[in-house]
């Protein structure tokens, strides 16, 4: 898992995410009527457990999923730090810790831990027999190799795992380039490894269940060839890479040698068709309505159409999850916090849920609720364009000096989320802040806004670990390799360092409060919305587990479609 970034389309689904919604459409070969899988916390008439969809099915021919999502940037567990990634990379890969429903911590390739008294010592016991899809047992010295690879470049700057793991011994050394070897984590023996901390971390196991702390074999990542580690990996998970063809198709065939056991499906067709201008997620709705999906992720204006259908059903889920529009406070005229907080005045947050509130809960602050720390107080700066105007004035722009117009990247977006955005617009630009929109395809997004060029830009972020941690200081510690915003205040990184080393749970959740304030008072971001996801489902999905970590957390290889069993109602007994 991942704090997935996405590009904010108005709903998010259940990763950290991150920007907007990944769409999904899953099909099968064996019938012209697509069939997969889905699932949802919550649905308009009732909650689901942790298995949100179940059916009694029965399977008709090759299980074939078909998706349809955005291009995943790559397919290397070290570098994923977007849910498209993140959503392939979670079925060719395994990490040492699974996280079950609840977030609590559950073994995956570690078939079991201890852990010292002092909270400093982790003894893990790996799984024997396990193999890569290369044929090769994984043992201990694999994790120490993939785990040590995290804080190599470009990963220690790109990616996000180094953040939540710098706490084990001997990683400063190893960063400063004064030891070859990160002590802290060493292979007792063929299926034991040993990770040792220079100060408590609560978090170390959720931490360990990211896919960039996945088991990777090194001589295919350091081989030389044609078929690069990121695009053609080796993992030992679920499904392995069966064919890849123009960036366009990805094609998993299930591993029948897993260790926790063969998928139920066979194999899933990853589609990441280029440039479409109504969003993914439109695209996908439309192929369910049609009968040519299974599940999609539901626009806004595509809601109610979904819900009339007797043969779909609409389900609904929270997951830990912020939108946002960021600013880049390097770049002109956003480098003066005068322009950032007027922005932040100026723009019409109420208006926008107004217009399409389904799922949304306007954000008070940066943390979402279910996430240690959150609080309901409002920090966030309220409507006030006349506010705004002062501001803005103080900084030497009026109507005779207007400011500079601003361009706001986001991606390609549906009917609903346009509708916002014109609307957010119109509320910056009674303020005298004229904002223009430029949709582009993901990628392009996720490259400009990683590149840190984008003036303004829309993500939504998810968690991937249940801590403050995976919002706070993965967005805004000055040197984290996911600050887009180019952010950087010392007393907001002297309080996370103080959250990050404390044992104290007082102690870390006052630290973090104070960097929420400090952060919405800089105005670095413009907090949006929490927001569910709506989700279509065919009649025939069973098998689906979820958590509030998101959509690239899907468990595939539990996933099982097939044509419904109708069993006959029991008589009932004469009295």
């Amino acid at each position: 898992m991942v704090s997935k970034k996405r590009p904010f389309d108005g709903q998010l689904t259940p990763l950290a995410i991150t920007a907007a919604l990944v769409l999904i459409i899953v099909g099968a070969l064996a019938s012209p009527r697509v069939r997969g899988h889905g699932a949802g916390l919550r649905t308009g008439s009732g909650d689901f457990g942790s298995e949100a969809v179940r059916s009694d099915t029965e399977p008709q021919g090759p299980q074939v999923f078909r998706y349809f999502s955005e291009q995943p940037g790559t397919l290397d567990p070290a570098l994923a730090s977007d849910a498209y990634s993140s959503l392939v990379i979670a079925q060719i890969f395994s990490p040492l810790v699974g996280l079950t429903s609840d977030l609590e911590p559950v073994p995956q390739m570690a078939e079991s831990w201890t852990i010292s008294r002092d909270g400093l010592v982790y003894l893990f016991q790996i799984h024997r027999g396990v193999r890569f899809h290369n044929g090769r047992e994984v043992t201990a010295s694999d994790f120490v190799y993939s785990l040590t690879r995290l804080f190599d470049e470009p990963f220690r700057s790109q990616g996000l795992a180094a953040g939540y793991l710098d706490a084990i011994v001997g990683v400063p050394e190893f960063v400063s380039g004064h030891a070859k070897t990160i002590r802290g984590i060493r292979a007792v023996d063929r299926y034991r490894l040993e990770i040792r901390l220079a100060r408590p971390y609560s978090a170390l196991l959720s931490a360990l269940a990211l896919d960039q702390a996945s088991v990777v074999p090194r001589e295919c990542v350091e081989a030389k060839g044609s078929r690069p580690f990121a695009l053609y990996p080796v993992g030992c998970g679920p499904f392995r890479v069966s064919y890849r063809h123009d960036d366009e198709r990805l094609v998993l065939a299930s591993n029948p040698a897993y260790f926790q056991g063969k998928p139920e499906i066979d194999s899933i067709i990853f589609y990441t068709p280029k440039g479409s201008v109504q969003g993914v997620d439109t695209e996908g709705a439309k192929a369910l309505l049609r009968g040519d999906a299974a599940m999609a992720s539901l626009p806004l204006n595509m809601l109610d159409e979904a819900k009339s259908r007797s043969n779909i059903r609409v389900v609904r889920w929270q997951d830990l999850s912020l939108s946002f529009i960021g600013m880049n406070t390097r770049i002109p005229p956003l480098n003066d916090p005068r322009v950032r907080k007027a922005l932040a005045l100026a723009i019409g947050r109420e208006e926008m849920l107004k217009l399409w509130p389904a799922g949304k809960m306007l954000s008070q602050a940066i943390l979402p609720p279910g996430l240690p720390g959150y609080s309901p107080e409002p920090r966030t700066y309220p409507h006030d364009p006349d506010a705004a105007r002062k501001l803005l004035a103080s900084a030497g722009y009026g109507p005779s000096h207007p400011l500079p117009t601003l361009i706001l990247w986001k991606a390609n977006a549906n009917q609903s989320v346009r509708e916002v955005d014109t609307l957010m617009v119109k509320t910056l630009a009674e303020a005298g802040i004229r904002v223009s929109l430029r949709y582009v395809s993901w990628t392009e997004l996720d490259a400009v806004a990683t590149a840190r060029h984008a003036q303004l830009f829309a993500f939504a972020w998810v968690a991937d670990i249940p801590d403050p941690d995976t919002f706070l200081r993965s967005l805004f510690y000055s040197s984290s390799g996911t600050n887009y915003f180019q952010y950087s205040n010392p007393a907001v990184d002297s309080l996370l360092d103080v959250a990050q080393r404390t044992a104290n749970p007082e102690t870390r959740m006052n630290a973090y409060r104070a960097v929420e304030a400090r952060v919405v008072r800089d105005a670095p971001l413009i907090p949006l919305f929490h927001s569910s996801t709506f989700v279509g489902l065919g009649e025939e999905v069973s098998g689906l587990e979820v958590n509030p970590l998101g959509i690239s957390t899907l468990a595939m290889e539990k996933l099982r479609i097939g044509k419904p069993i109708h069993k006959r109602e029991p008589r009932q007994a004469l009295r």
